[in-house]
């Protein structure tokens, strides 16, 4: 098949069929997932709405500890700890996550209401000394 082929793939809810432009090098459960994503049924677009919660809660994640974040940015692994508590709160293992970072900056990751993400990026300016 050319690149350029498409797919037929099943919604995984209801098994409506829907066909994937693009999709000639697809595996079975990415067609599966592409034709969900288009799907116009219930659970589908409750599945689109919590992926793209997940997907944006990711980007911004990325804004406030990744490469571009300034005096704020973290290390790629440290950043993978951050996306890994994002997975957590979406998938309802935890209702909120924190990780101390340094003792000055701390990431936590918290469910709202009507399953929002919340992400904050959060910095305290003290000056101690102990002796």
């Amino acid at each position: 098949m050319a690149k350029g082929e498409s797919k037929t793939g099943n919604c995984r809810f209801c098994g409506q069929s829907s066909i994937i432009e693009g999709g000639a090098d697809m595996t079975a459960p990415q067609l599966e997932e592409a034709a969900t994503m288009q799907c116009t049924c219930e659970k589908a677009m409750a599945y689109q709405e919590t992926a793209n919660r997940r997907t944006v809660a990711k980007q911004r994640a990325e804004e406030l500890f990744g490469k571009d974040a300034g005096e704020y940015a973290q290390p790629d692994d440290t950043l993978a700890y951050i996306l890994a508590g994002i997975d957590q709160v979406c998938d309802k293992k935890a209702k909120q996550i924190i990780i101390t970072i340094k003792t000055s900056l701390r990431a936590r990751i918290m469910q709202m209401a009507k399953d929002k993400i919340k992400i904050v990026r959060e910095t305290s300016n003290t000056d101690e000394f102990t002796q």
